[in-house]
């Protein structure tokens, strides 16, 4: 699991089951820690369009170790779905290097796809 933080602060955490390598973006659902309530006291949510989506920015991933992720940004979002609500991080904009150390598989099977898309080309 990856720890989401906010200034220091563990607020939740994610395992960042999905992604897209090309754009080194991982994302998963959100755990809340104890630390999230105070959190969603104190930090306003930034404006969107959809009044059903909620999201802040600014956050920190960090790997079980501790060693933070390097990246563009993480966004928390909460999507109001009814009465459910969903909580979901996007790590946005790790570098190639750095994305393949962290899910190897995952890029792996990117790079697999490729292989397979240029045999089909040839054909």
């Amino acid at each position: 699991m990856f720890q989401v933080h906010y200034h220091e602060e563990l607020i939740g955490t994610s395992a960042l089951e999905d992604g897209d390598p090309p754009m080194g973006c991982a994302e998963g659902v959100f755990v809340a820690e104890e630390g999230f309530a105070d959190f969603r006291v104190a930090v306003a949510p930034q404006r969107d369009d959809d009044p059903a989506i909620s999201r802040w920015i600014g956050l920190s991933v960090r790997t079980k170790d501790g060693d933070e992720i390097e990246c563009s940004d993480a966004v928390l979002f909460e999507y109001k779905l009814g009465d459910h609500k969903e909580l979901r991080i996007d790590v946005i904009g790790i570098p190639h290097p750095h994305y393949e150390e962290l899910f190897p598989d995952r890029y792996a099977a990117y790079e697999l796809s490729l292989s397979k898309g240029n045999s089909r080309t040839r054909e």
